[in-house]
């Protein structure tokens, strides 16, 4: 039983044993007073007919006159007359009981009423003597009205009194409600903060439990910041702080390997020629400070667009992958005339080259194109840039085919349904991930996500597409009992209208299917809009969805995000997991995430694992699962 049930029940049942208590008191103070009153009714009367009966002493009827006029007055129960010897000459009785009162509360309550006797003297003789015995009838109709009416007044105290505890006892609820849910919190790795309760017995609890969970967010923060500066170490170069060569080798990867990437791409490589004699010339400080430069506008660009990345490869070479650039020659030389501009008088130091490329092409054959171009422009001090396409390269749709085929998709349910695993070490599938795929309804070829994503988020139409996907997810977890992840664009997360339908859609799935259902946000939704993220986490969890995030890592600052949210797992993204076996610091990275990760009850994933030595190092390393095309090699 709770305590607040307790202290009901203990008020209740003081008030009632308060009102019990005060209305028997009442009441039987009530009837002693009435007792006293009948007694002295009879005293009086009696002496008022002893007076009146002295006159007629000797006259037998006038005396019966007297007294029956009396009696029938109705307010007395008993009058008898005796002589002087004690023998009854006159007994009038009424045994009338009263009408409105309850045999019950007669039993109750009696009401003795004493006789009030006088003499009858005839002169200076005594000639006999009168009982007078008033009629309890009335005192019982006035007692039970009174008994009534107290009842009744007792019972609005009473309801008052409750009503008013209700309210102080709702009152005192309230923060020891919060500092229980702050507890339950905690328990569930989630680090909230309860005001200060206005009564100061629970102060020095909820200030113990807000002083924990101050602790605790430092612990997580401090944490995060180390697992920041161990990301610096291993994946940024020291002085410029772009990516370093082994972070942009296998952020290339998974843009080529990854369908959720834009299809096709550029790849450019900056030079700055000759930088032995530059840093002889200018010093080494100066020389820094020009490289510095440099990666601030190669990074200027890359923020300005989703999913490109800077970087520097080595100590005169730079890259800047451009996901979903097309070939554009005028782009190419605005880039070329931005990093110029920083060296003006010697325009003759940078060169750049460039090619285009697909999914499927190879990180090695990508950069020797890459690398052949940007050889071909550091021997041309005429023309320093040079561009490398490759012939058979599929030509793009114009915008507006894309969008009535992505129209027409959402209008007729259109999409088709792929999806990819993701095992345990002991090769067991975790969950199924479930991506779109487009048709051409010319050829019938089908498009991955990355390509016609894009075009969906330029015109609006990201939350049509990811209740599409929801709906065929739907399907699927109706006709298998297997888990299954649905990717979730952060646009959809931000669209009211969106949320609304996906709770009615999964409003109609049963309980039991909508625990095996999955929702990955990319890492963008965590960064960006917290608060938001936070809002639909704790929307699904109370339909029993999970909620995972997808290319972690790539932002590491929203580290601290985590513990203000409920989030199943975490998919670290390829780009650090490429070549793991062979990295230190990224394998050290993953410790402090797993570290920080467990104990917020959050599962941790590998994206793209490829090789059987990068399998054989995570499996090391203690993660949860993974996903890519070695799943396919484990699978059992």
């Amino acid at each position: 039983m709770s305590l607040f049930r307790q202290v009901w029940l203990m008020i209740l049942g003081s008030a009632l044993l308060a009102f019990i208590v005060a209305l028997s008191v009442s009441t039987y103070s009530a009837r002693d007073y009435l007792q006293t009153q009948l007694y002295t009714q009879s005293s009086d009367n009696a002496t008022a007919l002893a007076l009146s009966l002295s006159q007629h002493a000797a006259d037998p009827e006038m005396l019966a006159l007297t007294t029956n006029a009396l009696f029938d007055s109705g307010h007395f129960e008993q009058i008898v007359i005796k002589d002087p010897r004690g023998k009854v000459l006159l007994d009038l009785r009424n045994r009338e009981l009263p009408q409105a009162v309850p045999q019950w509360f007669i039993a109750r309550f009696p009401i003795a009423v004493r006789a009030g006797e006088a003499m009858i003297s005839s002169g200076w003789k005594q000639a006999g003597k009168v009982e007078i015995r008033a009629h309890s009838r009335f005192a019982y109709e006035s007692l039970w009205q009174g008994a009534r009416r107290l009842f009744f007044w007792m019972l609005l105290g009473g309801v008052l009194t409750g009503l008013l505890m209700h309210f102080v006892l709702r009152a005192v609820r309230q923060p020891m409600l919060q500092i229980m849910q702050q507890a339950v919190a905690i328990s569930e790795r989630r680090f909230i903060h309860v005001p200060m309760p206005a009564y100061v017995e629970l102060r020095p609890m909820a200030a113990a439990m807000n002083s924990m969970v101050e602790r605790v967010k430092g612990m997580l923060e401090e944490q995060s910041a180390q697992i920041e500066q161990l990301e610096k170490d291993a994946n940024h170069d020291p002085v410029t702080g772009l990516a370093n060569r082994a972070y942009f080798i296998g952020r290339l990867s998974s843009e080529l390997g990854d369908e959720d990437s834009r299809p096709e791409g550029m790849l450019y490589l900056l030079r700055l020629k000759d930088l032995a004699g530059v840093n002889r010339d200018l010093g080494r400080q100066a020389t820094d400070r020009l490289l510095a430069e440099l990666a601030v506008t190669l990074a200027g660009l890359a923020d300005e667009q989703d999913n490109w990345q800077a970087a520097r490869l080595n100590g005169a070479d730079f890259a800047l992958l451009a996901a979903g650039q097309e070939a554009d020659e005028p782009f190419a030389r605005h880039l070329l005339a931005q990093v110029l501009a920083l060296l003006p008088e010697r325009a003759d130091l940078l060169c750049l080259g460039c090619c285009d490329y697909q999914q499927g092409d190879t990180v090695g054959s990508l950069l020797a194109r890459a690398d052949t171009a940007l050889v071909q422009a550091e021997s041309d001090v005429a023309n320093p840039l040079r561009i490398a396409l490759a012939s058979g390269r599929r030509s793009s749709r114009p915008s507006e085919q894309w969008r009535e085929w992505l129209q027409d998709a959402i209008a007729t349910d259109g999409f088709a349904a792929a999806s990819f695993d993701v095992l345990d070490f002991a090769g067991h599938r975790v969950h199924r991930e479930l991506v779109l795929r487009l048709a051409d309804p010319a050829s019938g070829a089908l498009y991955p996500a990355g390509t016609f994503i894009p075009f969906a988020a330029r015109f609006g139409l990201l939350p049509q597409l990811d209740l599409a996907a929801v709906r065929l997810g739907v399907r699927e977890l109706l006709a298998s009992a297997e888990d299954i992840a649905i990717n979730l664009s952060p646009q959809s997360l931000h669209d009211l209208g969106f949320r609304r339908e996906l709770q009615r859609l999964l409003q109609g799935v049963p309980a039991t299917h909508c625990q095996r259902l999955c929702f990955e946000v990319p890492e963008q939704a965590l960064s960006e809009d917290q608060e938001t993220l936070a809002t639909f986490a704790a929307e699904m969890q109370h339909l029993g969805v999970r909620v995972g995030i997808e290319h972690f890592g790539r932002q590491i600052g929203s580290m601290p995000r985590l513990y203000d949210l409920q989030l199943a797992y975490l998919k670290i993204a390829g780009s650090y997991i490429h070549d793991i076996n062979a990295h230190a610091g990224n394998q050290q990275l993953i410790k402090a995430l797993l570290g920080m990760a467990r104990p917020l009850g959050c599962k941790v994933y590998a994206e793209l694992v490829r090789s059987e030595a990068e399998w054989q190092t995570l499996r090391e390393l203690a993660l949860d699962g993974y996903t890519g095309p070695f799943t396919a090699e484990r699978k059992v």
